[in-house]
């Protein structure tokens, strides 16, 4: 069974750089489950970016991919040591 990861752009409005992350889980044994659990984790973000007083008020967007381990290696590079 191969593990899927989430890798996630969350960009505010008028931040010239957006902040990525990936998140694996052992739940995230297919890209449905990955795919269940983004809602939950993008409110998340959301509620720590509404934390920081510069960021209050900013649109926030997500852009979420929910990839497996060759997914990973062939868009990003990244290896399955690296996850």
């Amino acid at each position: 069974m191969d593990a899927f990861t989430m890798v996630i752009m969350a960009c505010v409005s008028g931040e010239p750089h957006c902040t990525t992350s990936r998140i694996s889980e052992m739940d995230f044994t297919t890209a449905q489950a990955c795919e269940a659990r983004i809602d939950d984790i993008t409110r998340t973000m959301t509620k720590e970016f509404g934390k920081r007083p510069e960021f209050k008020g900013r649109q926030v967007t997500y852009d979420v991919s929910c990839m497996d381990r060759t997914q990973l290696a062939q868009k990003f590079g990244i290896t399955s040591s690296d996850t």
